[in-house]
Order: structure tokens, then sequence, then C-alpha cells
């Protein structure tokens, strides 16, 4: 390892600055080393302007560097930390800082020195006892010096740091063993495992109180005025941990270690994951080939649409007719596709035969659907073509972001069937083994769905959570989530999209760490991108939470947006969904051991490539990562880790690849242009997913009997299915939801009011 000493003091010259550096290569290579086997070497560099540049460290012609400076006024100095913990470890040295607390500046920087080589992202944590409470555990972050701070010896006559032995970090002390390299015992010096010198402090995380401790001997003035002047110059790694942003991610993974009972010290060793805040669009109905198999213009080892050669294709079962993919998908279509659970069993095809081969035979059992019509059957395999530099891209939105950030080629749907099924997939992980959607004409459809959700999770591990929305939000068809809506004025864990951009505005740290934004899904205003609706209006939603999370530089480099769908919606794919594991014990309709069609999904942030990744994933990989970051009870088997068939895996490790976050990220995205003679439809069909959650609204009582109840999140009771809604027209069952959610939604004031 070499680090570059920047001498940018105006009191050492810079040949007083090299006789330290000898003596500081002396004490690592003949002291240092032969105990903890870390080489190192320091030589001085060239300054490069006055100031330190900490986002590209200049100076860094090694592997590390410190700055030499001679005032403490340099923002968040002294520590790693920054920069650092994204794997560019730095630190600060200060001549009248040092001078204030009465040490040797050579004695510093052996000290920071000595600490970078051991530990160069300045975090890593070992599990051991509480200094004042041996039998609680905490975790110490891996020092070299703080324990001894005011220990030194001298090589060459010059001033150099203690530095403590690996004996320090083991819980049992060893006859004739010595935890520092002094070993002053016969002063009263020597120290204990995970013990403390008079002058010195430790520094470590303590799960129970959620907090990083500064801790010195009781009673040690000295120690105590160290901290004290550290504090005072907000210089110190004590006061960066306690009082800055720089180690939370780092902190929520110590918190996971503990929750999950992870050994630290291989947890200790995993690359960080930057990441803070999680947000999920989920939008509606589109296949990834459909939206981004034209990436293998840029991508060739995209799994999408050839360039060349052999278009994939379908074949009408009725005509002959061969239909291949093509570049030339609509804003939108007269007749949704259909993508009900028999019909995506006809889409998947016959194994053997004709894998993905049934989606034109699906379509044409479609009422109205013909291929007379001229184009209309050519839309389940057509798909929106990138620009090729004379053209612009056909989905500007999605495919700048896609041209941008991580492309996740094999995310699959959680079940082959329709929205409810895999919405609940991505909240909890199950459907409870159901496969269709209720309506007018399938009352018997209508269940109640009260399993366990990540929500449930997050609070359980004090986690904040926001589902953000643009009117009646699916997800309320969970049991435990209706409540959480009545009661939103109190708890704040549902809120309209207006509130996303006041949210992304504010101040990072009181984000939501989980974030889940469901699009409107009726009239005018619906922008799920659910045909027959068009695509325009959620490529303008797409801009709107990029540009909103982007604006803001603290939130979007702590933050994971990710874009998805929630299954294929009918149109083609030719990449057959792999084998899976049950989520739970609810088979009796269906095995759920194969996974659904693939969707579009981008994997969106500073600290993701510009790539392609491989990896198999479904919707309940959101589940994976999410539990396993914060260290959440697996909701269902699926998310359970294990080897053997497919269960959900985590794109954790996409995060971590990178040592700083990116900063050639799109300032801003535009939205997909309104195509020309583009006309806004004023009604959507009453029909699938709309006629599905409009008719659950409808079928509330009308009076819920608790408030109170629904606000502590007590189970509620199923909802009825009055016989007359099952004749009702579109019109009147509206206007009924429509009716019923208000009722609903003012419960919420009726809760403000209680609380009052």
């Amino acid at each position: 390892m070499i680090i570059s000493i920047v001498n940018q003091s105006n009191l050492l010259t810079d040949e007083q600055v090299l006789t330290a550096i000898r003596a500081i290569n002396r004490q690592i290579s003949e002291d240092f080393e032969p105990y903890w086997s870390l080489p190192a070497k320091l030589r001085l560099e060239g300054a490069v302007g006055r100031e330190p540049d900490k986002a590209h460290l200049y100076e860094m012609r090694g592997d590390a560097v410190l700055y030499l400076f001679d005032q403490a006024d340099v923002q968040d100095a002294l520590g790693y930390h920054d920069i650092n913990y994204r794997g560019i470890p730095y630190g600060f040295v200060f001549t009248e800082l040092c001078k204030e607390l009465g040490e040797n500046w050579t004695a510093t920087l052996s000290h920071e020195a000595l600490e970078l080589v051991g530990d160069a992202q300045g975090n890593l944590l070992v599990q051991g006892p509480h200094p004042e409470a041996p039998d609680k555990t905490v975790y110490h972050w891996f020092e070299m010096c703080d324990a001894v701070q005011s220990q030194t010896y001298f090589i060459d006559n010059i001033e150099v740091s203690n530095f403590v032995l690996p004996l320090y970090f083991s819980v049992g002390e060893q006859e004739g063993g010595r935890n520092d390299f002094l070993g002053r015992l016969s002063e009263g010096k020597g120290l204990c495992s995970f013990g403390v010198s008079s002058g010195g402090y430790i520094g470590f995380f303590d799960p129970e109180k959620n907090t990083a401790i500064t801790y010195s001997a009781p009673n040690d003035k000295k120690a105590q005025k160290r901290i004290k002047t550290k504090n005072k110059y907000q210089a110190g790694r004590g006061y960066i941990r306690k009082h800055g942003d720089a180690t939370l991610a780092k902190e929520d993974e110590h918190k996971e270690a503990l929750t999950v009972g992870a050994d630290t010290s291989t947890a200790s060793s995993t690359p960080t994951d930057p990441i803070r805040h999680i947000v999920v669009l989920m939008l509606e109905n589109r296949s990834f080939d459909h939206m981004l198999g034209d990436l293998t213009k840029i991508y060739p080892q995209v799994d999408g649409i050839p360039q060349t050669g052999p278009k994939y294709k379908n074949t009408s079962t009725a005509s002959g007719k061969v239909y291949e993919q093509a570049p030339t998908a609509a804003e939108s279509i007269s007749v949704d596709v259909p993508h009900e659970f028999t019909d995506v069993q006809i889409q998947l095809g016959n194994d053997n035969n004709h894998p993905m081969g049934g989606f034109v035979d699906a379509y044409l059992k479609v009422p109205g659907v013909s291929e007379s019509k001229a184009g209309q059957v050519d839309q389940v395999m057509a798909y929106f073509p990138l620009g090729d530099g004379a053209q612009p891209d056909s989905l500007t939105a999605l495919h700048t972001l896609a041209r941008n950030f991580l492309v996740c080629d094999r995310w699959f749907s959680s079940m082959p069937g329709p929205t409810w099924p895999n919405r609940f997939f991505v909240h909890s992980g199950t459907c409870l083994g159901h496969i269709h959607m209720p309506s007018r004409k399938t009352p018997q459809y209508l269940y109640q769905y009260d399993q366990d959700t990540l929500y449930d999770r997050l609070d359980d591990a004090k986690q904040t959570w926001r589902i953000y929305h643009d009117g009646i939000p699916q997800s309320i068809v969970l049991t435990d989530l209706l409540p959480e809506y009545v009661g939103s004025v109190v708890t704040g864990n549902y809120a309209d999209m207006d509130d996303f951009i006041d949210d992304t505005k504010g101040d990072e740290k009181d984000f939501p760490a989980y974030s889940f934004i469901e699009p409107c899904y009726f009239g005018e205003d619906e922008n799920d991108q659910h045909p027959p609706t068009g695509v325009t209006a959620g490529e303008e939603l797409i801009a709107k939470v990029y540009n909103s999370i982007r604006a803001n530089e603290a939130l979007w480099k702590s933050t994971l947006l990710i874009i998805t769908y929630d299954e294929h919606g009918g149109f083609y794919d030719h990449v057959p969904p792999p084998k899976t594991i049950a989520p739970d014990n609810y088979t009796s309709e269906y095995k759920f051991d194969q996974l659904g069609v693939r969707v579009p999904t981008i994997l969106v942030s500073p600290w993701v490539q510009k790539d392609i990744c491989k990896t198999t994933f479904d919707h309940t990989s959101i589940l994976r990562y999410v539990g396993d970051k914060w260290g959440l009870k697996p909701l269902v088997q699926r998310t359970e880790p294990s080897a053997g068939v497919f269960r959900a895996n985590s794109f954790a490790n996409e995060l971590t690849k990178l040592a700083v976050a990116r900063a050639d990220t799109p300032a801003s995205i535009a939205a997909r242009a309104k195509p020309k003679g583009f006309k806004l439809m004023q009604q959507t069909p009453v029909e699938g997913a709309r006629e599905s959650l409009l008719y659950y609204v409808a079928s509330l009582p009308d009076t819920p009997t608790d408030r109170k109840a629904l606000t502590t999140k007590a189970k509620m009771a199923k909802p009825v299915k009055p016989i007359k809604l099952n004749k009702m027209s579109d019109g009147d069952l509206q206007m009924l939801a429509e009716q019923k959610f208000n009722k609903l939604h003012s419960g919420t004031e009726q809760c403000e009011r209680k609380t009052k």
C-alpha cells in the first residue's frame, strides 16, 4: 500500500515531513508489519491547489492520501469517511490542533497512517464486550491507536504513536500476552482486550441504543479534553459518526449483522452497500421484449431483439399466418391483450415444440380481435425501438435510463398471471394461492388477503416506509394495508404524488427508507401504461420520479430507484420463464412452480454501472434485498437463502461494485413526446384489474365499525359481496366505488381529529 503525504502546512518544510516519513516507514516495516502482516510505505507528493478536492483526490498517486494542514477548517476532516467508506481512504493531520491537544504532529501522522493501513475503510467492526458491561455485546471500530492515544515512542528521534496488537481484539486474555506494542505492564499502562489507557479512547456502535459512542475511562480528563477539542472543530471520526451521515449505510449493515446473527468479522470485510433509500415504481402490463428488447442495438449481450438474422415469431393456428417481432409498437391499442392465468398458459406454449408460441392465438380469442383488421394482431409482437442516431428513442424516459443504468434482462414477474397476484408478490411474497381477480361476473374471487407484508417487517425493524399513490391504491386490498391507508394522516405511511415531490425536496435523512409508488389506474389521469391506455403518461411519470430524486444530490447519492412492471400484459417475450419454488403451501389452484413472463426492470442509482445484469430475478428479489439489508425475517420460503431450485436472488452485489458514486448520470430526463394526432382517453374501460379494484372498493362496508381498530392495524372484516353489484353498469360501479372510497378517505380525517 502506498500512502501519499501532501504537505499543505505553512509551518512545516518538506524536509521536516520527509524526516518524519522515514521514521514512520521504519515503524510500519519493522514494528507494525511483523505483527499485523500489513505492509505500507509513505511518500511525499506535490500539492495540487491549496484545498483538497475530496471528490477526485488528485494528489493520491498511490492507494490513499494523508493531508498535512495547519488549521482545522477543512470540512469533514481528520477521520476516514465520505469518499473513503466507498473505497478511497484519506485523512488529515492539523498542526495547530495537535498543538492544542498537546501532542507532536509526527505522532499524529504516525497514528493516522497506522490506522489507515490497518483499516483502509476506517469503519470495519469487531464484535466485542461493552467496556463498562462485559456481558453486553457491541461493535468496536477496528482502529489501531485510539486505545493508546497518549502513548508514544521514538524512532531516529522522531516521536511516533503506540499501537495495539491483534491480541487486543480477542475476548479472553492470554498468559504472557500483551495487547499493545509497548506492553508497559510494569508501569500500569498495559491494556486488556478492548480496554483503554489513560488519555486514550475507543469508538463502538451500540445496537441497543442505535448510536455510535466514543468512550474513555471514567474521570480521564486528558481523554475528555481531546474528545471535546476534536468535537469543537467537528473534525474527529467520533464526531462524524455521531453527527454526520457518512456512515449511516455502514451502521445499517452493522444492525443487520446483529439482527441475523452474522459473524461480524466476516460481515465487516463485505463491501458497503451505500443505499439508504429504496424507491420502487411499478407500472403495468408490458413485457421486456416489447419495451427494452431493442437494447441489442447498443448491448449485444442483451437477450432481446435480434439485430440480424431471423426474428422471433408466432404463428396463427387459425390461418397459418406468421407474425414476427417488429419495431411498430403503437402509443395505444384499441383492445387490451389478454393476460389472465388461463391466457398466459396459452401464451407460454409448448415447452418442447413451440415455447412462447401462443401469444397470437391468445389474442385472437378476445372478442373484437381479428386478423382481418390490419395491424391489430401485429401489436402483440411489436416493440418500441431505440434510436439509431438519426431517429430518437421511441421511449425517451425509459430508454434513457436503460442507456445509463443497470438493465436486468432476466427479471420475471412472480407468477404467470394477472395484476393482483403479481402485485401481492412484490408487497408480501405471496398471493395466498389465488390466481384470479374478482369482477362483477366472478364475485367468488373476492378473497381476504391477510398475509404479513414487507411493511410489517419494516415496522418491526423500525425502518420508515411510505406508499405514494395517485387515486385508489391497489395495495389497500391487502388486509394489513387498508387500515394503514385509513390511518395515514396519523402514520404518514400513505401519501399522494404531490407529497412525493415535496418529500424529495426535503432533507435526505427524512426521506423514507422504503417507498413504493403506485400510478393512477383510472380515468383521464391514468398513467400506469396498462393498455389500452398509452405509454406517454407513464413516460411522464418515470421522468417525474427520476428528476425529483436526481435534483436532490444527497438523496440521489443514497437512493436506489427500481423501475419495473407488475406483469407482461400479454405482450410477446421470447424467453421462457424458469422454474421456481412455491412461496408457501397455498398450491391448490396452482403449483407456483414457474415464474411469470419477463418484464422490463432497470436499477437506477449512481452506484450501479451502465451495464446488463444477467442474474435471474423476480419481484420477490426486492423482498430478498430489503430483507437481507435490514435483517428482516423472510416472509415466504421463496425469499429464504438456499441453493437448488430458483429462490429469489438479491441484487445487493450490483450496488457494491463501484468505489465512488458515478458523476456521469443524467441531470434530468425528458418524457416521450405526445404522438402526432394524440387524443387523451377520457375514460378507460372498466375491465380487468381496473374492474377488480373498483369492485373491491365498492364491496367494502359502508361504515367500518371500529375506526380505532383500523388505525391499529387490526384485521378488517372480509369485504361483503352484494349480489346487486353483479349486474351493475360501469358507470354505477364507478360511482359506488367513488362514494365508498371517499368515505374511506374521510376516515383519515376522523383519525386526525381523534389523535388531536
